[in-house]
């Protein structure tokens, strides 16, 4: 019924992030309101029970919660076991605990460039997290080491040194995200901005032709824009009449407060297993069944040129923008043209002509265009109000 589930099993965090999509969890009325350690062990295993072999622990700060050996433990040896922590707590301890444990076979951690990481990230050192990320490297070498960044305005001139940090350490993978609209990046505006799409292109393609003249040096994640490994699956078009997050739909995202949601990117409760089985939720849930019946075409942009290749886009961004799950993501509209006039061309001929035979040549052009998200969005939403 499900293959991977990502247990927050804490709101707490020692950073504070100017865009964390999950500050509001870092308090003390949600962090009294978490899940007993007991009731974890139930969940776990449950989702065993179900299924789940692969297991990403998070928070909050995953490291803060203090029997997480138990935790990954009750995963059992037989399982994939991902940590995604702020990277703060590879300490020689941790670390030496981390090796009895062989299931644990990947950590992801974050680092947003160099200087701008500490003013951004707050509570986080990039000369600490580099140090931390090599040492964990040299000590546990068989262990995958994936880095975040989140690209905003500020953050831009550091990504291509951040690059050549990484490629040094010899990481797993590097995967780049725009900036989300959260309740913190609303807050915490002209500290945080949202970057105009040229620059994003810009160092997106300059990355990009590193990466290729590296020999690709580790996997390279650009969401929504490009993956290095692309190459070794087949492309396929999306199914017009298929859920545009088909792909997620073996997955269960778990917040320390016990809320089943669909993803961290969105999230929205549509149960509770606090004190409800998973399975119970998950098959009688409201919210759950309208969201399932959602369909690429009932978007409204099947005849979008892009249609097959992003499906409508993400609806985290549909519902963040727009305030509906059931509407095109602005975002992904934006970012489909410049794909394929910035992107495609740099890629390898079999990589391009995949990409290109799935584009809709007499389809139309989407609906939002324009340089910056929130200019595009704002515009739209005020042409609809007259």
């Amino acid at each position: 019924m499900f293959d991977s589930v990502r247990l927050e099993l804490t709101g707490r965090c020692d950073m504070k992030c100017l865009y964390c999509h999950a500050g509001e969890k870092n308090t003390a009325c949600y962090n009294e309101e978490e899940l007993s350690h007991e009731r974890w062990l139930e969940i776990i295993a449950e989702c065993k029970e179900l299924g789940v072999k692969n297991f990403t622990l998070t928070g909050g700060e995953p490291f803060l919660y203090s029997r997480w050996p138990e935790i990954v433990e009750a995963c059992g040896q037989e399982s994939r076991v991902v940590i995604s922590t702020n990277g703060k707590h590879f300490s020689r301890s941790n670390i030496e605990i981390i090796s009895t444990f062989p299931q644990i076979k990947e950590f992801r951690t974050s680092l947003d460039g160099l200087e701008t990481n500490d003013l951004i990230r707050d509570g986080s050192s990039y000369k600490s997290a580099l140090e931390n990320i090599r040492l964990l490297k040299t000590l546990l070498p068989d262990r995958k080491i994936m880095i975040q960044t989140v690209i905003y305005e500020q953050n831009i001139p550091e990504i291509s040194p951040l690059y050549e940090e990484l490629k040094g350490i010899g990481i797993y993978c590097w995967r780049l995200s725009q900036l989300w609209k959260t309740v913190r990046t609303q807050k915490n505006r002209h500290i945080v901005d949202f970057s105009d799409y040229n620059k994003l292109f810009d160092v997106y393609a300059e990355i990009i032709k590193k990466h290729q003249s590296d020999a690709k040096p580790f996997l390279l994640r650009i969401d929504n824009v490009y993956y290095s490994w692309i190459d070794k699956e087949d492309y396929a078009p999306m199914d017009l009449f298929g859920h545009p997050c088909e792909y997620n739909f073996a997955h269960l995202c778990i917040n320390a407060n016990g809320d089943l949601i669909f993803c961290p990117a969105m999230n929205v409760s549509y149960g509770s297993v606090k004190e409800r089985q998973i399975k119970d939720v998950v098959e009688n849930s409201e919210w759950f069944d309208r969201f399932k019946k959602i369909t690429v075409k009932s978007l409204g942009c099947g005849n979008c040129r892009y249609i097959k290749i992003c499906g409508g886009g993400c609806r985290a961004d549909a519902l963040r923008w727009l305030g509906k799950t059931e509407d095109i993501d602005p975002n992904s509209c934006c970012m489909m043209p410049r794909i394929e006039n910035l992107i495609l061309p740099l890629l390898g001929e079999e990589e391009r002509l995949a990409f290109s035979a799935l584009i809709n040549k007499d389809g139309i052009y989407p609906r939002f265009c324009g340089d910056n998200i929130e200019v595009v969005v704002s515009s739209f939403l005020k042409k609809g109000e007259q």
